[in-house]
């Protein structure tokens, strides 16, 4: 963690006031999240590279003895996923002897060739949270930094939506999240 930066260019921030009378700020600025061609060139992943910062700021009384923990992570959402099935299926006509004690029986089965794909597609898990970076943090102030953190997703079919957040949570349990603007491909 580092020292806030004077001058940021602010995207979202929340507050709560803490069981001390303390208000703790989370703050997220400089957000970029850039959409990126995947690299295994599959039309069903989504990739993308985040740069920004995640900042608190606490004010109150006993501020610089104030403890928490703060939190990095998107909101992933889809419409629509692959399950991971997929089925091809082949058939040709057949024909067979069968001898017996009544004497030899011609059998004819599937007189016309089928072919068949089963390709089973779902509903998206609608929006996912995943948390990708944090740190314990204590005092007035400080930010995380990323720049060019990767994110990916595969088996989607449709618009895909990443909408980053900040959280912070206080060494007894308060707990404030501000999110970002989406980001759509």
């Amino acid at each position: 963690m580092g020292t806030g930066s004077a001058g940021a260019v602010v995207d979202s921030s929340n507050s709560v006031l803490d069981g001390h009378n303390r208000t703790v700020e989370a703050v997220q600025s400089h957000t970029r999240i850039d959409f990126v061609a995947p690299l295994d060139g599959n039309p069903l992943t989504r990739e993308w590279f985040h740069s920004g910062e995640a900042s608190y700021l606490v004010t109150g009384p006993d501020a610089a003895d104030w403890t928490g923990r703060l939190t990095i992570g998107y909101q992933v959402g889809y419409p629509a996923t692959l399950d991971g099935r997929l089925k091809f299926e082949w058939s040709t006509p057949s024909l067979g002897v069968e001898v017996g004690g009544s004497g030899p029986t011609v059998k004819l089965d599937g007189l016309i060739p089928r072919a068949g794909v089963e390709l089973a597609v779902g509903f998206g898990p609608g929006i996912r949270e995943v948390e990708v970076a944090g740190g314990d943090i204590a005092g007035t102030d400080g930010v995380l930094r990323l720049s060019g953190f990767h994110g990916t997703v595969t088996g989607v079919l449709g618009q895909t939506n990443v909408r980053p957040f900040v959280k912070i949570v206080t060494a007894t349990g308060d707990t404030v999240v501000t999110y970002g603007r989406t980001f759509s491909i």
